[in-house]
């Protein structure tokens, strides 16, 4: 098949998705006639229609490539692609709206407020708490503070960076990710515990080498980790992703457990979490690759 690699763009996770788009590419060449093509390149629609692709593979994070822009871009030229379609990646990419769809399902995540601009709230929950731009991904833009202080002035930070903005309960525990491949039939991957000495699992800790280390098996019980995949279960369904995602989750020692966040295109650099989820579960991420192809045109129904 002729497979293109949407890799690059311009949101601030550009150098990962350079990095996802290198590595996906080198994987699917083996069997594939692959191209890469960045959205920022000059005359870029007609360098993609030109090619006519069987298939789009999004290495795109963040911005316009995760929010549904670049979904619906394919789908309006009917060309099939991977991840999730149009509607799921733009709820999944605000966090806000993720969150209310998770509260109607009675999924549990942290407390919010939603912030009004030129405003500072009076909180529903006491200090610490996090402030958060609502459509960034890779832990951008996050403050944990410890007052008011740092409160206002970790929103104003957040206001530079996206229009929507709120503020959640902090919640202190062990981190874990969970993976999931499929559309109506899944395959939920083994959970992934994360730790790192950073005061939260920010960008750096997430990409740089050293910066977080993946404990698989979790050292967390065994009913906790079940309860944990139904959670990731329910919220796939919920938010009707396809394809792939990853789910972040706070799990307290009091056993109780919150959904922090949504990935819909998890990061394919060396140091990403969901092909390592994916190689304990005897996927390698070439096969990890062509699932991801094989569900893109299953969705689309295209083969």
């Amino acid at each position: 098949m002729k497979i293109v690699i949407l890799c690059g763009g311009d949101s601030p996770e550009r150098d990962v998705s350079l990095v996802s788009g290198e590595a996906v590419a080198k994987a699917l060449s083996r069997k594939h006639r692959v191209f890469k093509l960045d959205p920022v390149e000059k005359n870029f629609a007609e360098k993609l229609i030109s090619l006519k692709p069987d298939c789009v593979f999004i290495a795109l994070h963040g911005g316009k490539g995760e929010n549904g822009v670049i979904q619906g871009f394919l789908e309006t030229l009917n060309i099939p692609y991977t991840g999730s379609g149009v509607s799921a990646s733009a709820i999944c990419m605000n966090k806000i709206i993720t969150k209310k769809i998770l509260c109607f399902h009675n999924i549990p995540t942290p407390d919010f407020l939603i912030v009004q601009a030129d405003s500072f709230p009076s909180l529903p929950f006491p200090f610490p708490c996090v402030v958060k731009p609502a459509n960034l991904g890779s832990t951008i833009g996050i403050s944990i503070v410890k007052n008011e202080r740092e409160m206002k002035t970790a929103i104003k930070k957040a206001f530079k960076l996206d229009r929507n903005v709120f503020i959640e309960k902090f919640i202190k525990g062990k981190e874990i990710t969970i993976g999931i491949i499929g559309n109506e039939k899944i395959e939920v991957l083994p959970p992934i515990e994360i730790r790192t000495r950073r005061k939260l699992y920010d960008y750096t800790a997430k990409y740089k080498k050293g910066g977080s280390v993946h404990i698989i098996p979790p050292e967390i019980n065994k009913k906790l980790l079940d309860k944990a995949k139904e959670y990731a279960t329910e919220t796939y369904k919920a938010l009707g992703c396809s394809g792939c995602a990853r789910m972040e989750i706070i799990i307290q020692d009091n056993g109780k457990m919150f959904i922090l966040d949504v990935n819909t295109i998890p990061g394919f650099t060396p140091v990403s979490l969901l092909p390592d989820a994916a190689a304990h579960a005897g996927i390698s991420f070439e096969e990890l690759c062509e699932k991801l192809i094989t569900l893109g045109l299953e969705r689309c129904g295209k083969n």
